[in-house]
């Protein structure tokens, strides 16, 4: 069985995108909230983080099903508001 759950790939990802993209802050931010002092390694974070960017959760490979990946939701959600701009201006004119 891992010995990091769900709540600690959950924080380790949410605190290495608030601290600007570094691992050992987000290190020490775990050792910080949950007292403890092994964290994990950084080649797991490292393997947590592609794999939340390329299904768009923190849970395992286990079960469940694969979501859209990040970049085609975030293209998804660019073309819509270019589609909207270029509509917006054609009407104003």
């Amino acid at each position: 069985m891992d010995q990091w759950t769900g709540v600690h790939r959950a924080f380790v990802i949410r605190a290495y995108y608030k601290s600007n993209d570094s691992i050992s802050t987000a290190q020490r931010l775990f050792k910080k909230q949950f007292s403890i002092y092994q964290t994990p390694p950084t080649n797991v974070i490292k393997s947590w983080l592609r794999h939340f960017e390329s299904t768009g959760t923190s849970q395992g490979g286990c079960g469940g099903y694969a979501r859209s990946s990040l970049p085609q939701i975030f293209c998804t959600i660019c073309n819509q508001c270019l589609s909207n701009e270029k509509n917006f201006s054609s009407s104003v004119k």
